[in-house]
Formats: C-alpha cells, sequence, structure tokens
C-alpha cells in the first residue's frame, strides 16, 4: 500500500470554528481523503477553546511562550522531534509565530519535509502588533526559503511578487471554501420587533481594520439624503471597540437604527432576512463574510482593496474607495429603491459562489497541491538513486 501522505498543520492556536483562518483550516482537516493523506494539528500553545471542544484530528501542543521566553530552545527540540517521530512529509504554517517556528525547524531539522507558508491577508492595518516591524523585516528570507507559498486571493499574490521580491512561479492561489448555509428554521427576533425599508449588515470583528466608524457616518448620510427611508443596520461580530462605536452610533443620531448583535453562532440566520451585505475595511484578503453573503444570494457592497475585488463587481454590487463615507452611502443607496435589482445581483453573487468556492471545487486543487510536493521529493529520491 502506497503511504500516505503526512500533513503537519502549523498554527498559533485554534480560538474558534466561526470564522476566519481557523474555520477554513478545521474545514480542509475534516474534509480531506484520509485514504490518502494524515493530519497531525500542531498549536504552539493551548486556548480555552480548545479544551472544551473535540477537534478533527491528532492534536500537538508546543506550550510556546514567544521567541524571547527561556524555554523556546525546548520548544524547537520538540518540534524537530515530532517531525522525526512522526514523519512529517509536509508542514504548512498560519499566522506569523507560526511561520518562524516552521522555518527554524526546516533549517535545523534533519527530517526531509515541505514547508507551506500561507499568506491570506495584506497586513492588519493600524491593529498589527507593535513588533510587527521586526516580521517585515526578516519575512521575505524565510518566504523565500519556503517550498512553497499558499495564498487565497490573486491580490495577495501580487502582493508578495511585488513588495517581498517572492518568484511568482513559488505561490499558488487557493481560494475560501464554504458550504452553501441552510435557512433559518425562523426568523430572527430583531426582523420582527424593527420595521425597516432596508435592511445592511455586516459580519465582523470590530477591530480598528474593518473601518465600521465609516460605516455608521454612512448611515448618518443616508439618514440625511434619504429622510423617508428606514434603513437599518445590523452588526454581526464583537470586538474591544463595541462600547466606542456604539457611543458614535449615538453621537451621530443613529444610535436608533443600528442593532449590535455580538458574535452569532450562525450569521446566515440573519443574512438571509438582510438586503445588502458591506464590508469597508482598509485592508483584506479574501473575505469570507464576502463570501457568506453571496452564498446567501446578496448584492455586496465592499472597499477596493485586497481580494474584494476579486469577489464584488457591478454584476453583484460595488467595489468603493476605503474610508469614504460618502461613497459607501451611495452605493447602497443605489440598491436602496429597486427590489428586482438587488435580487438580480444577488442570484449572480450565488451563482460566483457555485461556479469557484464551494467545497467540492476547492478540495481538489488543495489535495492535488500537496501531492505535487510529494511528487517533488520522489522525483528527488528517484535521482539521487540513479
Amino acid at each position: 500500500m502506497t503511504k500516505k501522505i503526512h500533513i503537519a498543520y502549523l498554527i498559533d492556536t485554534i480560538d474558534s470554528d466561526k470564522g476566519g483562518t481557523e474555520k477554513q483550516l478545521l474545514s480542509i482537516i475534516e474534509r480531506l481523503d484520509r485514504n490518502m493523506f494524515e493530519v497531525t494539528l500542531v498549536c504552539l500553545y493551548e486556548s480555552p477553546w480548545m479544551i472544551r471542544n473535540s477537534l478533527p484530528c491528532k492534536v500537538v501542543t508546543l506550550g510556546y511562550r514567544g521567541f524571547l521566553k527561556p524555554g523556546f530552545p525546548l520548544v524547537l527540540l520538540d518540534y524537530q522531534r515530532l517531525l522525526r517521530e512522526m514523519d512529517i512529509d509536509i508542514v504548512q504554517t498560519f499566522f506569523e509565530d507560526s511561520i518562524f517556528v516552521g522555518w527554524l525547524g526546516k533549517l535545523l531539522s534533519k527530517q526531509q519535509h515541505s514547508l507551506i507558508v500561507s499568506r491570506r491577508d495584506l497586513g492588519l492595518g493600524s491593529d498589527e502588533p507593535s513588533y510587527h516591524w521586526l516580521y517585515k523585516k526578516i519575512k521575505p528570507f524565510v518566504l523565500r526559503s519556503a517550498d512553497g507559498i499558499a495564498a487565497n486571493a490573486f491580490a495577495i499574490k501580487e502582493h508578495i511578487v511585488r513588495y517581498e521580491n517572492i518568484p511568482l512561479e513559488n505561490i499558488t492561489v487557493i481560494g475560501n471554501g464554504l458550504d452553501f448555509p441552510m435557512l433559518p428554521p425562523d426568523c430572527p427576533v430583531l426582523f420582527e420587533e424593527y420595521r425597516a425599508d432596508l435592511w445592511i449588515g455586516i459580519v465582523a470583528n470590530l477591530k480598528p481594520v474593518k473601518r465600521i466608524d465609516i460605516l455608521l457616518h454612512a448611515l448618518a448620510e443616508l439618514k440625511t439624503s434619504a429622510p423617508r427611508k428606514i434603513i437599518r443596520l445590523v452588526i454581526l461580530g464583537d470586538d474591544r471597540l463595541r462600547v466606542e462605536l456604539q457611543r458614535l452610533a449615538d453621537t451621530l443620531d443613529v444610535g436608533d437604527r443600528v442593532h449590535f448583535m455580538g458574535a452569532v453562532a450562525n450569521v446566515s440566520d440573519y443574512l438571509h432576512h438582510i438586503d445588502v451585505g458591506v464590508l469597508c475595511s482598509d485592508k483584506e484578503g479574501l473575505s469570507n463574510a464576502i463570501l457568506e453573503y453571496m452564498a446567501c444570494g446578496l448584492p455586496v457592497v465592499a472597499t477596493a482593496v485586497g481580494g474584494n475585488s476579486e469577489l464584488v463587481d457591478d454584476t453583484n454590487g460595488a467595489c468603493i474607495p476605503p474610508a469614504n463615507a460618502v461613497a459607501l452611502a451611495n452605493a447602497i443607496l443605489s440598491l436602496a429603491d429597486s427590489q428586482e435589482l438587488r435580487k438580480k445581483l444577488g442570484g449572480n453573487s450565488k451563482r460566483k459562489i457555485i461556479e469557484k468556492f464551494t467545497w467540492e471545487t476547492i478540495m481538489p486543487q488543495w489535495e492535488g497541491y500537496y501531492r505535487s510536493f510529494c511528487d517533488r521529493w520522489d522525483a528527488i529520491r528517484r535521482n539521487h538513486a540513479g
């Protein structure tokens, strides 16, 4: 029997299975063909969420506390031992710390394996940690030594080639995958309690890079420019800016039209009842939020950053300049008057998902990508043997 390809997914930790990179990674792990692949999830440290929940594969934690902590050499030793004892063929890294642990592990280890670095965003904007400048300095050297870079948007690929001097052929683009959400059995109470001519929604963590302040200013602009229309905003997500944003909504006199729902278990329960999905970030990779809007058949208004324009155009919504509340308000208003137009654009959104982003389309790309690295090693071994 042919040996299974053993993949170690190296990530800082798993904080949740509800969104972002962690959700994508867990979905890939669940769907990989176990007749062909063996999987180990390697986390630098354990999160409270991991303690409370079961995971879809074997999990190893390294007890990492930071590069400058006294225990870091022991973490590297444990990681190298894991590579050797488990006979790992491929390591794929996610997030900053894991990139460097994976890189150092490959440099120091005698275990032959391929290192894939995942790139899923263009940075965190003003929310970047203070030490991020160091990563920016070192990262190009790390990326050039990786066997492959997996990006989830062509905008990220272009950014890496332009600003980090990485050869084009080293970067492969594989988009995010998703399942079509089921129609909820019941309508959320919110939509029964409040009347609106138009419901707009945003799925986002309440962090600076998401620029929900711009969306609140756009809502205030809409209240002035279309005084006869009741336009309400549903915010699905939570984080440290919630109180500040609630204050801003009150200051702009739209507090009665903004509904902070927090982190909800299933955002599609709400998305099926709104009219327009919005994302107004300063930076994005390939947005899971936009994909969720599209899967629910929504027209989308998004800022023209990162991979947003790969998902949204005039066939299913509009891309607008970032940090521009007036442009955002105008794009929303252009959709407010025509339910027929919203239905047409939303139908186009759903078709794009069917064509490019279902798991049935995405998983064969991942499995073929992984096999290509093992084929390279097999060719090298045959050449050496010859």
